[in-house]
């Protein structure tokens, strides 16, 4: 798969395989035996960066997801049982999650919340982590203009409010 951007563009390429192995410019790797590799490549104008995804999922159709802020040159990116955020100007770690499971990133009101099985963050697009909220599916949420509202059958209401 590939995405293309203004100013750059992002192939993503996954295959099953639990060798360590990788010539990447950044490892992120989840805390349980991974199964997956997926390999991101970040190309814009005359530089490349690498990334190299170790993770495992139940299913056999999930992906990887990206949030891609190109002008702050910031990367979201989740799969299974990890989720990172990486600087690939200083090619360096930002944040690292482990949730018991990734679901996703979208973007709020200029700020991107990751989605999870049983927790919510909410980061800047930047990637300085905002605030977070534990949840249990089934759950809903809903946007104010001042927070978001979580709410579950076991740990009913939760927010994490915007800055």
């Amino acid at each position: 798969m590939e995405v293309v951007f203004n100013n750059s563009a992002i192939k993503i390429k996954t295959i099953i395989s639990t060798a360590s192995e990788s010539n990447a410019d950044l490892v992120i790797s989840e805390e349980k035996g991974a199964e997956r590799k997926s390999v991101l490549e970040i190309r814009e104008k005359d530089s490349v960066f690498t990334l190299a995804l170790f993770w495992s999922h139940f299913s056999d159709d999930a992906q990887p997801s990206i949030y891609w802020n190109e002008e702050g040159r910031i990367l979201f990116v989740g799969a299974g049982y990890v989720s990172a955020v990486v600087n690939v100007a200083t090619r360096e770690l930002i944040d690292i999650n482990y949730p018991d499971l990734f679901w996703g990133w979208e973007f709020i009101y200029g700020n991107i919340l990751e989605l999870g099985e049983l927790d919510c963050r909410l980061y800047s697009t930047a990637g300085d982590i905002i605030g977070q909220a534990p949840v249990d599916p089934p759950y809903d949420y809903d946007i104010t203009e001042k927070e978001i509202k979580f709410s579950s059958i076991v740990m009913g209401k939760t927010s994490i409010e915007f800055k």
